[in-house]
């Protein structure tokens, strides 16, 4: 068996069973194309490092000279891992071969101050995108689950948001029930007199199915920002606000559908009290 047909097994898999299934797709087409011509026996080491090696970016279809992020890398570095296991399982292969994952990339550290986040909410232009950057502020919920929000999961007689899709299989990322922010209640009240379909973010009555990354892309320039954030940004950057307002880390973890584990490992250090009373208390 081919690594392409092992790739093409593990994905078709998968598919009703994860919700990011398109991510999945993206992250097998540059493994597939370095290391679909292998079979799944010669996988190990030394392909894996030169697939590394020569992962470089795209950019307008065409090869950059810069390398992939290492959260891509790793991405793609799961998947084919998964793959692998996958056709261990169904005895395609005697054992699956061990390969150091390659490292994670630090945190993010950067994110928007609450006046930058609210210039970027003011500068948006269509509505379709202000509602999907109101609720990604004030809620901190991940671009699916805001894109594929419908009206009957917003409340306005208890104030509360429900992220969870009814039927929709439970995964690691967890999805959030929420209260409205009294500028929230706003934003979903004007779209909601405005609205021609079930879905809160919607252009012409439909759905938007993805992206958003352009109309975001242009609103952070509107807003003279001087750097890129991404729409993950804005849970990240709520998730640093919380600890800076030293919101208990069990109220912002169901607030944000989020491990506490992680928030306490990730955001403590922006709560301007961490560690405080061991400086202090420090002399020579």
């Amino acid at each position: 068996m081919t690594f392409a047909e092992c790739l093409k097994r593990y994905v078709d898999s998968r598919r009703g069973k994860v919700s990011a299934i398109k991510r999945l797709e993206e992250a097998a087409i540059p493994l597939h194309e370095g290391l679909g011509h292998l079979r799944i026996d010669q996988i190990n080491q030394r392909e894996w490092d030169r697939f590394a090696a020569a992962r470089f970016k795209k950019k307008g279809g065409k090869l950059t000279q810069e390398l992939v992020s290492p959260g891509t890398l790793r991405r793609e570095f799961n998947v084919l891992r998964a793959a692998l296991r996958r056709a261990w399982k169904d005895e395609f292969l005697v054992r699956p071969p061990e390969i150091e994952p390659p490292r994670d990339s630090a945190p993010r550290d950067r994110f928007l101050t609450k006046a930058e986040a609210k210039k970027l909410l003011d500068v948006c232009e269509t509505p379709h995108v202000r509602t999907f950057m109101a609720i990604a502020i004030y809620t901190g919920a991940r671009k699916g689950s805001i894109l594929s929000l419908t009206w009957d999961r917003v409340n306005f007689q208890t104030g509360m948001i429900d992220f969870q899709e009814a039927g929709r299989a439970l995964t690691a990322k967890r999805r959030a029930v929420v209260p409205m922010t009294t500028a929230l209640r706003r934003e979903l009240e004007s779209a909601f007199k405005a609205r021609r379909g079930d879905f809160v973010v919607q252009w012409h009555g439909k759905p938007v199915p993805n992206g958003l990354r352009w109309s975001f892309g242009k609103a952070c320039e509107r807003a003279g920002l001087d750097w890129k954030p991404t729409p993950h940004h804005l849970k990240h950057s709520l998730a640093s606000w919380f600890a800076m307002d030293r919101i208990p880390i069990d109220q912002a973890a169901d607030w944000l559908a989020t491990d506490p584990v992680t928030l306490r490992r990730v955001y403590r250090k922006f709560d301007p009290s961490y560690l405080r009373s061991i400086a202090d208390g420090f002399e020579l």
